[in-house]
């Protein structure tokens, strides 16, 4: 007679592996997390090729972007105040797909008050994917939402 734990449907048959997965690609953008949050521009430019690709959410073509015209986005977006949180970031070969959440709360330019009462708060996610050659970004896809993100990175959605 077959024990419950190995009839269940909910109990893991064999470990889970983990082949492909890429700790460094990870590694590399949590680098650029950091460096974004802590405004450390030179750092963000040391790790984007000089003509890295941008792919739109919805787009399937690449635009060739210069590295001083995502620096520019990138230094624009830190002077906005965003608090940015990265949810997830897997590895994989030379690819990390990332999904994080931006916030930031914006007065009432009508309200005078300091501590004023009429605010509205901003709240999104980004996914995509970004792909690494060299210690470089050279790529990015960005993607509605995490699942068309891992679905692209040839992973299963959770």
């Amino acid at each position: 007679m077959r024990s419950a734990a190995a009839s269940s449907p909910f109990i893991r048959r064999t470990p889970p592996t983990l082949d492909g997965v890429s700790h460094e690609s990870a590694d590399l953008l949590l680098r650029g997390y950091h460096a974004f949050v802590g405004g450390d521009l030179e750092t963000i430019e040391s790790m984007l090729d000089p003509d890295v690709e941008w792919v739109p959410a919805g787009e399937t073509d690449a635009i060739v972007v210069s590295r001083a015209r995502v620096l520019a986005v990138v230094a624009d977006r830190a002077t906005e105040g965003y608090h940015v949180v990265v949810d997830r970031a897997i590895g994989v070969a030379d690819r990390v797909v990332v999904s994080m959440r931006f916030s930031r709360t914006e007065l009432d330019p009508s309200d005078e008050r300091p501590l004023q009462s009429r605010r509205s708060y901003l709240l999104g996610r980004w996914a995509a994917v970004v792909y690494f050659h060299d210690g470089r970004v050279v790529r990015v896809e960005e993607h509605p939402h995490l699942e068309s993100a891992l679905e692209a990175a040839g992973l299963e959605a959770e």
